[in-house]
């Protein structure tokens, strides 16, 4: 996925919903502080873009909300039309006044850090080879701000956060000195 194809998908999210922002979540979110020819190739190979209606912020499980998500899966998301014709889609959840904001590199590092999947430690592992962000920014973030783990989260938090913890501490060896 290149910011052309995000902006796309932001113009189109914020036009279904009917709102002029929506959030951009997720490992496309980077695009939204760096190019495509800034970032490792695998920080870019995701057709999908999480975004969440603005408005549901103060009330993320409000029927009205809910319905909002709805709309977007079924018009935007994957298997709609949108993807068939542009070749990215929503995931979950040249017009003016539209506006997706997106994760910070190091946010969006430690959230993936903490889910621990492989798809996530592949997409922080090489952001952090790259330099874009460094593993002591990472566990920084963690440690100085926490993790506001979401009333649905049902695994042990402990080991969650142990396991981020020890993995990025081995891949400080690629921060040389740009922490």
């Amino acid at each position: 996925m290149n910011r052309e194809e995000l902006e796309q998908v932001i113009k189109a999210a914020c036009a279904n919903l009917d709102e002029g922002q929506v959030i951009v979540f997720g490992s496309q979110s980077i695009l939204g502080t760096y190019d495509e020819t800034e970032l490792p190739e695998y920080a870019t190979l995701s057709r999908e873009v999480d975004v969440f209606p603005r408005s549901g912020i103060d009330a993320p499980a409000s029927p009205a909300v809910v319905e909002k998500i709805l709309t977007l899966n079924g018009r935007l998301g994957e298997g709609s039309p949108f993807h068939e014709s542009f070749g990215v889609y929503v995931e979950d959840g040249s017009e003016y006044g539209r506006t997706g904001f997106c994760l910070d590199p190091v946010d969006l590092c430690a959230s993936k850090a903490i889910a621990g999947r492989e798809k996530d430690r592949v997409f922080v592992a090489a952001l952090v080879e790259d330099g874009i962000v460094t593993a002591t920014q990472i566990l920084g973030r963690i440690d100085d701000y926490g993790i506001e783990w979401p009333d649905t989260y049902d695994a042990d938090k402990d080991v969650a956060l142990g396991r981020a913890r020890n993995w990025l501490a081995g891949l400080e060896k690629f921060d040389d000195g740009r922490g």
